[in-house]
């Protein structure tokens, strides 16, 4: 019943906050719900007040990723200091969660029945996620994402980089780099497509490092060791100065981010960020996004045939290999960059970062063939065979990843183009 009346107040322009209940076991989907609620409340000159459920975690069979994600933020410059309005509205979303999530537990366990997510969990102050059905893809307007500023509180930095001098780090030069592998989530033996191997980043790291950058690889045990012994490296899992909030300092502080599909790509995106992605294995959703972010992609091979498809083949596939809620990729499998395609990645990235490099013709050329080619998937099978017609959950998933993919304005390394189209 309150979170309808939130829901109610946030639509109202005249109320002066914007309320919004990230999920909370995921960092990557709480990072990205906190910037698009923190861009829409800046763009309605609204304050943003955000909630973290919390309790009876155990019994309700839930974690908090992060919790200095959600009581050390600064957002769009506003103080941190609750408020009684606050401590009301904090006090009746608890309530009415553990209402909700014992209730969905309940009847899951004892009739079979799936209440959804929407249920189970808060996530208030969705409305930006969500569109309606549009016929005309040149109507589909591209998320805004410019408005919101996001930081840290001084103090938590001020500790934070205290620690790091004590452990000989005085240089603010540094790299975060951040590698999925199947330990996430014990995920090995499932879609492995994912994961990657992180001791191939090696010679990117000593790359960096002969730069004289700092490189912070991040990263919760039982992650893989890196098998390098080098003094501007630090393995963050097994080190001494891991933490939440240390976790989230690097990346904001960090002169660029390089890393694979997941969680803290978002939270790098939340920072602003720039962003080097490696080893991607999805065209549209995970474009780069920023003017200096690119990405390499990992090599795609036909099972069958077991010879190589290019990307501009890649991106004529149907939408099942293009829809992120989907796994249907039985057919093909994929190979992760080598050293050698990393090595040349960053090189290049840094160069880029360096200088300012404007996207190149061949760039530019990709860039306009998938913006052709999403809208070919879209009027295809969005509109004409309504492939979402009992699915309202992935139809507003996909919308959002066409959204997403018009506010891009990154690139595929041009070394990578050059080799791979």
């Amino acid at each position: 019943m309150f979170f309808k009346i939130i829901n109610f107040l946030n639509s109202k322009k005249n109320f002066p906050y914007y309320i919004s209940t990230p999920l909370v076991y995921g960092i990557g989907n709480a990072s990205e719900h906190i910037l698009l609620a923190a861009n829409y409340a800046e763009r309605l000159g609204k304050k943003l007040l955000i909630f973290k459920t919390r309790y009876f975690q155990k019994f309700l069979g839930y974690h908090v990723c992060n919790n200095a994600l959600f009581d050390s933020l600064i957002l769009n410059n506003q103080t941190n200091k609750k408020f009684f309005f606050y401590f009301i509205t904090d006090c009746l979303i608890q309530i009415e969660f553990v209402l909700r999530r014992a209730s969905a537990i309940f009847f899951k366990k004892f009739f079979d029945i799936d209440l959804g997510e929407s249920f189970r969990f808060a996530l208030l102050g969705r409305e930006v996620h969500i569109t309606k059905k549009i016929t005309n893809y040149n109507q589909i307007t591209p998320f805004s994402i410019k408005e919101a500023t996001v930081d840290l509180e001084y103090r938590q930095k001020k500790e934070c980089y205290k620690l790091l001098r004590s452990n000989g780090i005085k240089d603010k030069k540094f790299v975060c780099l951040h590698v999925r592998d199947n330990k996430y989530r014990n995920d090995a033996g499932r879609r492995e497509y994912r994961n990657s191997d992180v001791n191939n980043y090696i010679e990117l790291i000593n790359f960096l490092t002969s730069k004289d950058y700092y490189v912070f690889r991040l990263g919760d045990q039982p992650a893989p060791k890196v098998n390098l012994s080098n003094k501007k490296f630090f393995d963050i899992p097994y080190s001494n100065i891991k933490s939440e909030l240390m976790d989230l300092f690097l990346i904001k502080e960090c002169e660029f981010y390089v890393g694979t599909l997941s969680g803290t790509l978002d939270t790098a995106y939340l920072f602003n960020k720039p962003v080097l992605l490696t080893n991607t294995y999805e065209l549209f959703p995970s474009f780069p996004r920023k003017k200096n972010d690119r990405a390499i992609f990992k090599k795609i091979i036909d099972k069958k045939t077991e010879e190589t498809i290019n990307i501009k083949d890649f991106a004529k596939f149907n939408i099942k290999y293009h829809d992120s809620l989907l796994d249907i990729k039985k057919d093909i499998m994929f190979e992760e960059n080598s050293e050698e395609e990393l090595y040349d990645a960053v090189k290049e990235y840094l160069d880029l970062i360096n200088k300012k490099n404007h996207l190149n013709n061949i760039q530019i050329k990709f860039n306009e063939l998938l913006h052709k080619r999403l809208e070919e998937i879209y009027n295809e099978d969005v509109v004409k065979n309504n492939i979402f017609k009992s699915d309202k959950h992935r139809s507003n998933v996909f919308m959002t990843v066409i959204k997403r993919f018009k506010s891009c304005e990154g690139a595929y390394n041009n070394s990578y183009l050059e080799k791979n189209l």
